[in-house]
């Protein structure tokens, strides 16, 4: 396989979308995300479903790139199903393209195509699936069991941050306290290892490897005007299309953390994947401790204190006067499975 990097003719279809799905990664790439994509051209050869070999001239991006820049290295890919637009499904097992890689192709022999399609180098046509809409990643088995690991533990950032030394950063300009996502893991939770997901209270996901997502810092803080992208993902250095605005969750491993504010608890820990137990163990940053039945979950809310400020949590509707409190906390900084 033969690589340059020269510039090919384009001319992928408006409505042209690249849907990229499991393995912990969901990810749509319309035409704008796919033509911006850094391309390289090579020659490779490619064999006919009669056995002929034909040579052909490929222009496109490699997969493995993708993913990296997502936290998934392709080692933990044990197959890859390609779906045509018509429903069309061809299955690729890692030996397949272990040795040269997946490519997504967008020029094929000096000619743009209206649609992307896989391209595998030295292997049967077969693999170079037309009018390519969507690829599913199935994980190893041991990437599969990571995924399946339920939360056992939420911190919540607004109030754990109080016992953390912000930094000041420019955020476009705009000086703002940040804390170090570094130092957070550190104090309060454990130092993730395998890839983290960031979800924003729009919608949006983003998966990334542990190294980059420790380097970043998290704002409350905004520029007049610009409230409204609170919580804030970024550092200095990281590019406007890395940051995550509205951050919501952060989820890794067995661990979680919570940015917002207010939120039944219930829905909380669907959110999260929350381990099913007997009882739960609810603890406030000046040390209170109370453990709440499973029972109780389904009433419970997290709620700001307007005039303090503070996470506070109450189970109205529920009798909880046996317990500490009668359930109630404030200071809330944690919740975890009582094993």
């Amino acid at each position: 396989m033969e690589n340059t990097f020269a510039q090919e003719p384009l001319a992928l279809a408006e409505d042209a979308r690249l849907e990229i799905l499991g393995a912990g990664i969901s990810l749509s790439l319309g035409q704008q995300e796919l033509l911006a994509r850094p391309l390289e051209t090579f020659r490779c050869k490619h064999i006919s479903s009669s056995g002929e070999v034909y040579e052909a001239e490929v222009t496109g991006f490699a997969l493995e790139g993708l993913l990296a820049e997502h936290g998934l290295d392709m080692d933990k890919i044990a197959s890859l199903n390609f779906i045509a637009s018509d429903g069309y499904v061809m299955g690729a097992p890692a030996e397949i393209w272990a040795e040269h890689g997946v490519y997504i192709m967008l020029v094929r022999d000096g000619q743009g195509l209206e649609y992307p399609r896989s391209c595998i180098p030295e292997q049967r046509s077969m693999y170079w699936v037309k009018n390519l809409a969507t690829i599913e990643l199935v994980p190893t088995e041991e990437l599969a069991l990571q995924l399946q690991a339920q939360v056992k533990r939420i911190t919540f950032f607004r109030e754990a941050v109080s016992g953390l030394e912000p930094t000041e950063l420019s955020n476009r300009g705009y000086m703002v306290k940040a804390y170090s996502l570094q130092a957070y893991f550190e104090e309060f939770a454990v130092v993730p290892e395998a890839p983290v997901t960031m979800l924003a209270r729009d919608g949006f996901e983003k998966t990334e490897t542990p190294d980059v997502f420790l380097s970043g810092f998290v704002t409350l803080e905004a520029e007049p005007g610009r409230e409204g992208d609170l919580p804030l993902y970024f550092s200095e250095e990281m590019s406007l299309g890395m940051r995550v605005k509205q951050l919501d969750l952060v989820i890794s491993g067995e661990d979680a953390v919570y940015f917002g504010s207010e939120v039944p608890v219930a829905e909380l820990f669907s959110r999260v994947g929350m381990q099913n137990a007997d009882t739960y163990l609810f603890t406030a940053s000046d040390g209170f401790t109370v453990e709440i039945p499973a029972a109780a979950i389904p009433y419970g809310v997290i709620y700001p204190d307007e005039k303090a400020g503070y996470l506070r949590v109450k189970f109205d509707g529920y009798d909880l006067s046996e317990v500490k409190g009668g359930g109630k906390v404030k200071y809330l900084a944690a919740i975890a499975v009582v094993e």
